[in-house]
This record gives C-alpha cells, structure tokens and sequence, in this order.
C-alpha cells in the first residue's frame, strides 16, 4: 500500500507540513513558515510518497528512526518570477523583452482597453458572496470552453470545482487565496485563481474567455499582477507545473520540484514498493523531457477528433467601404445565444480596426441566412459563416 501526499496542498491549503518534517521556511525568509512537532507513524510494509516538493522552499526533515529511509527523486522544473531588486514593472520587462516585444505588449494593453470598457480588480481579503458565486461560476465554464480548445480531454481542476468552491471564500477573506479578473463592463474576460503564503503568490488556474484570444489576455493579467505584487512587497510570483515558452520567456526563476518516498528499510516490501515508485517518476520525467508525454497527449487527442469528427465553421471576410451601401435584412444582437458563434469574429474585428464594441452594429443580410454585416465606426465588413 502506497499513500501520495502532495506537498503544495498542505503548504498552501492545509497550511501545515506533512509528519516526516520538522520546518519550512521561504529560501528568501529567515523564519519558519510552519513547523511540526508530531510523533512519526509506523510505516511497516507501507510506503508514503510526498510529491511537487518545491526547492524555493528550505525544509528540515525530522530525526527519522534507524528503520525509515526515503529517497529524494527529481522530478520536473518550475518557473517563477522573483522580484528581488525589481523597482517596476518596466524595469522587469526592460531586463526580459527587446524593445519590439515591450511594444507589442503596450499595444495590447492599449488595444484591450480602447476596445472595451475593461477594468481590473483584485480580490484578496473581501469579496461579496453574491459577487464571488458568480465569479467562481464563470471562472469553471471558461475553463472548461478553454480546456476542450486545448484538447485537454481530462481537466482534473474541473472535477475539483465543488471542492475549490467551498475552500476558496473563505481563503479570500483570510487573505490566503485571490482572484484577479480582467473585466469587460460587469463580465469577467480572464481570471486567475492564486494562493497566497507569506509574500509568496502561487498562481493555481489561469483561464480567458477564447473570443478575447487576439489579445492576449493572459500576457495582460500577467502584467497587471505584476504590478500588484511590487506594490505589495510579494518576493515572488510562483507558475503551475508545466514548462511552457511563455514561462521561460517571462520568468527570472527556474527550480525543480521533488518527491520524497519514505519507506522501512526492514521491510523488503517497502523496499522494493520504494524502489519500483523511484524508477516510475525517474521514467516520466525522461519521457517528459524528451515531449513524448507531450506528443502521447497530442496524438491521443487527434484521435479522439478523427473517431469524433466536429464540423468546423469556416469564416470568410469581406471588407467593405464605409460610404457603401448594403441590402440588410434586421439588426441583431450578438450576446443572444443564437449569434454567440459570431463573438470571436466580432472581436477580431475590433481588434484588427482599433473600433469600440459600443459603436458595433451586426446585421443579417438580405437574400441570404449566413452573411451578416458588421459595422463600427469608421469600419465595416462582410462575415461569410460556412
């Protein structure tokens, strides 16, 4: 029998250190975060296993009997951002980004900004329970639109969605967990989920709505959350597993997580139960460095998609001359859920004209029933659904 314990739940959820260690404190903190004074249970033929231990964190194991020995196994590479010696936002980015990339990020800020009324907020410490179910629900249905985009076919935060949302207020208000949200007047566009301990930020679930993805919402979010944490003196901000370009390119900070296996030596079960775990996670990690979990996904999930082909709506684009006139049939409204395919498209227009969603007008076509007419202020254009 084998028990898996992950060490990131009880640091930032459970707020406690697992029996076999006696402290933990920040790489950059002088002081404990949590300490344990607990006697050590019996493993006997058993193996406990503690997983993603993070090595930001100094951890002192317990004076273990002569009988319990564990292995420390690597596993995979985290990436943060540590805001030691950053002054600003602009200093960080200077020292990441060319000058070409700090001005494509501008621009997107900008760009978001002219074309909506976008506002941002972070919740760390109250949120109205009204205001916080409503987020919490369109935080688990924009992430599951977004997982099925990704191929992700088995999310597991979604299965955990009850779970986050008990735990999650009441975190909130003890300053232990935030949203921060990118809104479109009263509608959360992006929002991330993180967990706070000490002056370190874990950022635990990001998602966007996907009709917003020309403009990078994620690289906006991560800016602005940036700001908040030099504002607010945090050390470092901390990713989610998993090593993406985006992390590389934007982090200053790159560890690895590890995974202890404690076992009774004087048991040969145990031993070997301890030996077979060590070797299973010694093989994940080559086969995660060499992309092939990556491409066993890949591929998994192109054959989900051959075995259950979906029609995919083909978008043709017409631009027209403003002074020209068309033969339109009824203006409609694009948040109804009978046009809600057209809202990527939409805003792809916005984008690509610099036009504000509030000077939209979308109007069915004469004589046809999918060619629909959109026209801002200055711009306007034929979309051709097929």
């Amino acid at each position: 029998m084998k028990e898996i314990l992950d060490f990131r739940d009880y640091i930032y959820v459970l707020n406690k250190l697992p029996e076999f260690y006696r402290s933990v404190r920040s790489i950059y903190g002088t002081d404990s975060l949590f300490s344990n004074n607990n006697n050590l249970q019996q493993l006997k033929k058993n193996i406990i296993i503690v997983k993603d231990i993070p090595r930001y964190f100094d951890i002192e194991i317990k004076d273990l009997s002569q009988h319990i020995k564990y292995f420390n196994v690597e596993q995979y590479s985290g990436f943060s951002i540590n805001f030691q010696d950053v002054k600003s936002t602009d200093d960080y980015l200077k020292s990441r980004f060319g000058n070409n990339s700090r001005y494509k990020l501008r621009r997107s800020v900008k760009k978001l900004e002219n074309c909506f009324d976008i506002s941002y907020k972070m919740y760390f410490g109250e949120i109205p329970k009204d205001e916080y179910d409503f987020i919490f629900d369109e935080f688990f249905r924009l992430l599951e639109i977004r997982s099925k985009e990704k191929g992700i076919i088995d999310n597991r935060n979604l299965k955990k969605k009850d779970y986050y949302h008990k735990l999650v207020y009441t975190f909130i208000l003890q300053k232990k967990a935030s949203f921060f949200i990118i809104y479109n007047g009263k509608y959360p566009i992006d929002i991330c989920l993180n967990f706070h301990l000490d002056n370190i930020v874990y950022q635990l679930i990001r998602t966007y709505d996907i009709n917003y993805s020309k403009f990078n919402t994620g690289y906006i979010d991560l800016i602005k959350q940036m700001e908040w944490c030099i504002d607010n003196n945090i050390s470092f901000i901390n990713f989610s597993y998993g090593d993406y370009y985006w992390k590389r390119r934007w982090c200053n900070m790159v560890y690895k997580y590890d995974t202890h296996i404690f076992f009774n030596s004087k048991s040969i079960k145990s031993i070997v139960k301890a030996l077979i775990y060590s070797f299973e996670i010694k093989i994940k990690h080559i086969l995660r460095e060499k992309k092939i979990i990556d491409k066993y996904h890949e591929t998994k999930w192109k054959i989900s998609h051959i075995l259950n082909p979906k029609k995919e709506i083909k978008v043709e684009i017409k631009n027209i001359a403003f002074e020209k006139k068309m033969d339109i049939k009824s203006q409609i409204d694009i948040y109804s859920s009978e046009f809600n395919f057209m809202l990527r498209s939409t805003y792809e227009f916005l984008y690509n004209f610099n036009e504000n969603e509030k000077d939209l007008k979308i109007y069915n076509m004469m004589n046809t029933s999918n060619e629909y007419l959109i026209v801002g202020k200055k711009n306007k254009i034929i979309l051709s659904f097929k």
